[in-house]
């Protein structure tokens, strides 16, 4: 029987991208006659509540209160404790899904790489991210025994830039995290105070989000009198984010724009499927969740034609250049008032989801423990 650690950092707090791609793959791993599962989280002194984030995780989890996670990780260079310590218990593999390996690690290693936004876009990454993707990711790649890219297009360029050979990259796909509960519409409006018809955008906000473009070419379209639509933003601040608010300021638009901060799966399941339309314009993502969440919840997805967005909304989204705000605010206006393309594109979408399934990912990730 093969024992394997699971790194659930990303899913302690306000999960986003990386945390919920963890939890719906930790939660879907059960222990067997072939492998046995444990999970590590760090939690300094107890002070924090994880049991509600790690709801429905069937293994074991093993806590360190020793220190916080942030300290450790500026440390760990520089204590001769390997990783496997701070837990007192060894196991055969370790999976770590937020791109860093520690160091003085012993045993097979697996880590996740969502994409290389830190090389191909920095300046929009939290420069305290940055640094600690930069500073590890070379020993990463070099120490670990597999990668998983969520997407063809992640390994794709992870072999143009880094010299290793292809199959040590195994792409094993994301999915989607929706609530089978949901509010509403009015329930929804009253709420969050919503007076008119909504177009939609979920995700944190930081520059590689695009959220300027998207309150510019969502401000033109007001004043041209070509949507009577509010512009709803669900996501929390991550970094970088004071453009943003600028460019609301300067447009003049505030009263027609609702930011939300984090919502929980419920909520966030409701915005969805209320929505007239998602919009989606990043300049770059490794895979692009939230374009399968508003499929799922029936509503039309319009996004950005590069990176890995084109794979994951394959011929189901609307697809604009992030770059122009003219043709994000067509693509808007296109969809909005077209019924016989929004039909299309949700019909679409429903066939679409069905490529992507976090139970056929767990079986994939099961299958690899077993072979490396």
């Amino acid at each position: 029987m093969r024992k394997i650690a699971l790194e659930l950092q990303p899913c302690v707090k306000q999960r986003s991208g990386i945390g919920v791609y963890t939890y719906e793959l930790a939660k879907r791993l059960k222990n067997d006659e072939n492998l046995n599962f444990y999970g590590t989280v760090f939690n300094f002194l107890g002070r924090n509540d994880v049991s509600g984030d790690l709801t429905d995780i069937s293994f074991d989890i093993l806590t360190n209160r020793l220190m916080p996670y942030g300290i450790y990780r500026r440390i760990w260079n520089y204590i001769p404790y390997p990783y496997n310590r701070m837990f007192n218990k060894n196991a055969e593999i370790y999976h770590f899904f937020n791109y860093i390996v520690p160091p003085n690690i012993k045993g097979k290693v697996i880590t996740t790489i969502h994409d290389i936004a830190y090389l191909l876009y920095p300046e929009t990454m939290d420069p305290k991210n940055l640094k600690r993707i930069n500073d590890g990711i070379d020993y990463s790649i070099q120490r670990s025994d597999m990668i998983i890219a969520v997407s063809e297009y992640t390994k794709k360029m992870i072999l143009e830039k880094y010299d290793i050979p292809d199959n040590k990259i195994e792409v094993i796909y994301n999915s989607f995290s929706v609530s089978d509960k949901y509010i509403e519409y009015q329930d929804l409006k009253d709420k969050y105070s919503l007076n008119n018809p909504y177009i939609l955008y979920v995700g944190n906000l930081e520059p590689r989000k695009n959220i300027p473009r998207l309150i510019k070419a969502f401000s033109k379209l007001k004043k041209e009198n070509r949507i009577s639509h509010s512009l709803v933003i669900v996501g929390q601040k991550s970094w970088l984010f004071d453009e943003i608010f600028k460019t609301l300021e300067d447009e003049g638009i505030s009263d027609n724009v609702l930011f939300t901060g984090f919502v929980d799966n419920i909520d966030k399941t409701s915005f969805y499927r209320h929505a007239d339309l998602f919009i989606y314009p990043s300049l770059y993502e490794g895979f692009g969740i939230p374009i399968l969440e508003s499929m799922a919840m029936g509503t039309p997805v319009v996004c950005s034609n590069t990176s890995s967005m084109p794979e994951v909304g394959g011929d189901a989204a609307f697809y604009i250049n992030p770059l122009d705000i003219e043709s994000i605010a067509n693509g808007i206006e296109s969809v909005i008032h077209s019924g016989d393309l929004r039909k299309s594109m949700i019909e679409k979408g429903y066939e679409q989801i069905k490529k992507f399934s976090w139970d056929e990912s767990a079986e994939k990730l099961k299958n690899l423990y077993m072979s490396i």
